[in-house]
């Protein structure tokens, strides 16, 4: 009887537990589906412009429900995006301050704080500005990075070269846990006697994972425009645009946090070391290289032609390399400027800029230019151009008959355990809409300026 009774007392208690266990579980599902919910409805308020909506609305939900690391990251962005826009620089600084930085993935974190930092520079919030600057590892009173007009390119070769002592170095990028300052692991690659930069024009290439580099910030030590700033990132200028939504590309304010797009997928998984590979609608080319046995891969931003004369798709070969070229400008050229001289010579003032290689049999060259804001647009008339300074590098390191391979992707992806994309703009995201490689909840956040493209984000 004793044993009837406790085995009956047994069930019951494992009847108790399996039902408060579905009951949780039931709850979470249920929680779950609420704050999924509330991505998009927030989301859909904050593209129909009703900020204070929003923010309203992912205050209460971070308030009261359980919310898993993703959604945590995703509500941010569009609480930070939705207070930016309602100019609120009094909540975001209570905002920030709350923020759980251990639950953001490393763009969400550097998006959050180049948004907060934006709306700080721009309504003279000092307080909040000092806060980010301290979360960012950097003193604004010892740290003359932030405090000189000094370009930041030659502070970075100073570094890189060795020119700069161990205490200055330290004074000038200081590292944080989360955040890596744009610069403060360089160091001097040197293939064929022509010295690149790691993590800047080279990248460590693992041949079985195609994403090369990482997201980095840099910090403007002076008001200057993104076009000063892509030319010291060497970067093109629209994939820095792209990758920073929000800020005025002509006003840029010292302070003022811009993300670094040096994470990228390749374009080719299956490539060729010594190949160059250009990418049109990404408006970048790369170079995979072996140095000591060691995978690495040279990549430079270009300038692609215009929608009425576009750069060339296809397999070529360089045919011609012509240092300090003259340049005769073409009949077609001729019918458009009728005033031109008939030759360019070599100089400053030379279309071809330095350096000049010539693709097959074409008319098209990869070449220098004298108009460094082009480089990262469609400007040419189908030609590929480059900075000086890239291309004087490109030109030393491959030889006639090196294989160019031209192709116009309008998107990448990489899958493993994470999901990685990366499209250039707003086409690039409507043709990834047309397939089913990432979910429709990230397609609608991904269209919005909350967060940049033109470099490689995780994806879900």
């Amino acid at each position: 009887m004793v044993k009837k009774f406790l085995l009956l007392l047994f069930s019951i208690t494992l009847t108790s537990y399996a039902t408060e266990d579905l009951f949780k579980i039931a709850k979470q599902k249920v929680q779950t589906k609420s704050v999924e919910d509330t991505v998009l409805k927030s989301l859909k308020l904050y593209n129909d412009g009703l900020y204070t909506n929003a923010i309203n609305l992912i205050q209460d939900t971070l308030i009261k429900s359980e919310v898993n690391d993703q959604n945590y990251a995703i509500l941010n962005l569009i609480l930070a995006s939705s207070i930016y826009k309602a100019r609120e620089e009094d909540l975001m600084y209570k905002v920030i301050q709350q923020l759980q930085d251990n639950r953001l993935d490393d763009y969400s974190l550097y998006r959050i704080y180049q948004i907060a930092m934006t709306i700080f520079i721009e309504r003279k919030h000092q307080e909040g500005q000092e806060y980010i600057l301290n979360k960012l590892g950097i003193n604004t009173q010892d740290n003359p990075k932030l405090e000189t007009t000094e370009d930041p390119s030659k502070v970075i070769e100073a570094i890189i070269t060795g020119k700069e002592s161990k205490k200055e170095k330290i004074k000038r990028l200081t590292k944080s846990n989360r955040f890596i300052l744009f610069g403060e692991d360089s160091k001097v690659i040197n293939y064929k006697n022509v010295s690149f930069i790691l993590g800047q024009n080279i990248f460590e290439l693992d041949p079985q994972i195609p994403i090369i580099g990482k997201l980095s910030i840099y910090i403007s030590e002076k008001d200057q425009t993104l076009l000063e700033i892509s030319k010291k990132l060497d970067l093109g200028y629209y994939e820095l645009k792209n990758a920073n939504p929000f800020l005025d590309p002509f006003d840029i304010r010292k302070n003022q946090i811009i993300i670094v797009p040096f994470r990228r997928i390749l374009p080719i998984k299956n490539f060729s070391y010594g190949t160059i590979y250009i990418n049109i609608n990404e408006k970048r080319l790369y170079y995979p290289v072996l140095i000591e046995d060691k995978s690495y891969i040279i990549t430079f931003p270009i300038g692609i032609g215009a929608d009425e004369a576009q750069s060339p798709v296809g397999d070529f070969k360089i045919t011609q390399k012509r240092k300090n070229p003259a340049w005769y400008p073409p009949e077609s050229i001729r019918k458009e400027q009728p005033d031109l001289p008939p030759v360019f010579p070599p100089g400053p003032d030379n279309p071809l800029g330095t350096r000049a290689m010539r693709l097959g049999n074409t008319s098209f060259l990869m070449h220098g230019t004298n108009k460094e804001y082009g480089i990262g647009m469609k400007v040419s008339h189908g030609c590929i151009r480059m900075y000086n300074e890239d291309v004087e590098k490109l030109f030393e390191v491959v030889d006639v008959g090196t294989p160019v391979v031209s192709r116009d992707i309008p998107y990448k992806v990489f899958f493993n355990s994470e999901k990685f994309v990366e499209a250039f703009d707003d086409d690039s995201i409507l043709e990834l809409e047309k397939t089913s490689l990432v979910s429709k909840k990230f397609i609608q956040l991904y269209k919005t300026d909350i967060i940049g493209k033109s470099f490689a984000i995780k994806a879900w």
